[in-house]
């Protein structure tokens, strides 16, 4: 019997932590969907009409153009792939796979849009008015799918990427790395201002050293042992710091 209690028990757990996650998968994908939706109304109502060009990806294949023999629709087209490509990489299986599901319904949702909507006339007379209630319904819609791991694609899925990795740079223990690193940059480059007479040489001599200690790289652009015995005594201290940062 309790063999039996306990079996439900777990039982009854897990039919819980999966319905918890199809809840927030379902709350997910519903917010992408959204968000496509909103992207692509704004783009449809206030941004063709009023024939402004939206940046991002769109942009860069206009400008292209001038300096490649393809369309900017080819170019557009393979920048997206190599975005979404990059995804893939850099952003994992599930935030790559939101970010291919936003872009697919914003194209769709621009397409179906399209054809419920036409206008003879921009719906919104004055140009800049317009860019602004288009600027501000995308910027809404990007964030309801950033909220949830994804975008529209394009540059976007830069955006992405900056905001998974920016937490990293929110740790103390890297903060400090990076103090030690810039301090002791400045404190050798100005200690090897005589020897060198120039302070872009001696900062050059000085990054590069300390970078290749600290991380125990081990390359060298000057024989140090000739430094000043200050300078020599900081590198001394680094190699022990290089040493602990793992």
């Amino acid at each position: 019997i309790i063999i039996k209690t306990v079996s439900c028990f777990e039982v009854y757990n897990m039919n819980n932590s999966d319905l918890q996650k199809i809840k927030i998968a379902i709350k997910d994908y519903a917010l992408i969907v959204l968000g496509s939706a909103l992207y692509a109304l704004s783009t449809v109502l206030f941004i063709f009409p009023s024939s402004l060009l939206l940046g991002g990806t769109s942009g860069i294949s206009v400008i292209l153009e001038s300096f490649l023999p393809f369309s900017p629709g080819m170019i557009l087209m393979v920048i997206n792939f190599l975005l979404i490509v990059l995804a893939f990489v850099m952003l994992g299986k599930n935030m790559a796979t939101k970010t291919l599901i936003g872009s697919v319904c914003t194209t769709l949702f621009v397409g179906i849009f399209e054809k419920i909507f036409s206008f003879n006339a921009p719906l919104v007379p004055n140009l800049y008015i317009s860019a602004f209630l288009g600027a501000a319904i995308i910027a809404t819609a990007s964030g309801i799918m950033f909220y949830v791991d994804s975008s529209s694609g394009g540059t976007d899925i830069i955006a992405l990427i900056i905001k998974k990795f920016s937490d990293v740079y929110e740790n103390s223990e890297l903060k400090a790395y990076f103090a030690i690193v810039i301090v002791f940059i400045l404190i050798i480059t100005f200690s090897l201002m005589p020897t060198y007479k120039s302070f872009g040489t001696s900062l050059r001599y000085s990054a590069f050293q300390i970078v290749s200690i600290i991380t125990t790289t081990g390359f060298a652009t000057a024989d140090y042992l000739f430094w000043p015995f200050i300078s020599q005594v900081f590198l001394f201290l680094l190699f022990f710091v290089g040493g602990c940062s793992g």
